[in-house]
Order: structure tokens, then sequence, then C-alpha cells
């Protein structure tokens, strides 16, 4: 059995929820420090 992807869904005029955990890096302020994983997501 394959993995089903968002491509194989029916998704057209449906609302979606997407979670994600990017794990970035943040600083002793909890600012985001490095967000090229957010980026590549996008």
């Amino acid at each position: 059995m394959e993995k089903m992807t968002i491509k194989d869904l029916e998704v057209k005029g449906k609302r979606v929820l997407v979670r994600v955990d990017f794990n970035v890096p943040v600083d002793d302020k909890g600012e985001i420090t490095d967000d090229r994983r957010i980026r590549a997501a996008l």
C-alpha cells in the first residue's frame, strides 16, 4: 500500500489544516535565528 500525499486528495473548495513542526533554532529571546526550513516549506 502506497502512502497518500496531498496530490491524491480532492481538496478544492475545502478547508485544510496542515500541522508542521519546523524545529527551527531560536536564541535566548525566543526569536528564530535560521528560517531556512520555514522558507523551504512555503
